[in-house]
């Protein structure tokens, strides 16, 4: 079982809950244009609060079942929600290039909390917190190519690219319009690679 909260050098991830509806519709309604132009789910907002409560219940429901693992990305004081980060299990095609014990990750951020690095600290918490209580061997994320923003985050901690694959190989993943990306980028995190760049970044230095 992933913790319900995670706590970064500047941010507090924290298992999405109802209660937290108005804060994730502010950051969604104040940032339309840029996530309209990143991501498919985007497309369908404004909505109302109510339909936020309820997404964010089921989303509660699905952590808890050990279905999927959603997080709200807040400020120190959770005050204010900067975004979205989330695993999920791999879906056969997806096991298929990265195995299926493998996790994949996905992120979103509002418009004023983008080029800050924070996408890239709230992922890469949550990918330790999947490989120490899951036992995840890998993580992955899956992108449209056009996407350099999204391309950036693993770029930025060290995944490795398996480069881009077409639409036949990883099938029904949308680009941001609504239709069906013609292709994907893949990359992957190892466990066992975290650990050893982690260990060498704290090893003492001998000149």
């Amino acid at each position: 079982m992933l913790p319900t909260t995670l706590r970064t050098e500047r941010l507090l991830l924290r298992s999405q809950r109802p209660e937290d509806a108005p804060l994730v519709k502010a950051a969604v309604d104040a940032s339309l244009a840029h996530l309209k132009a990143s991501v498919a789910w985007a497309r369908h907002e404004p909505s109302p609060l109510a339909d936020y409560t309820a997404r964010l219940a089921r989303s509660a429901a699905a952590f808890h079942a050990g279905e999927q693992w959603s997080y709200s990305i807040f400020d120190p004081a959770a005050s204010r929600v900067l975004g979205g980060v989330a695993a999920e299990r791999v879906e056969p095609a997806l096991a298929s290039l990265v195995g299926a014990d493998a996790l994949e990750l996905g992120y979103w951020l509002r418009a004023d909390a983008t080029g800050r690095g924070h996408a890239a600290e709230a992922t890469l918490a949550l990918a330790k917190a999947v490989f120490a209580h899951l036992g995840a061997p890998r993580v992955a994320i899956c992108h449209d190519p056009a996407n350099q923003a999204s391309g950036s985050v693993p770029r930025r901690l060290g995944f490795h690219c398996l480069g881009t694959v077409p639409d036949a190989v990883l099938p029904d993943r949308q680009a941001a319009d609504g239709g069906i990306r013609t292709a994907s980028m893949v990359w992957t995190l190892d466990a066992e690679a975290l650990r050893r760049a982690e260990e060498s970044r704290l090893a003492p230095q001998i000149s």
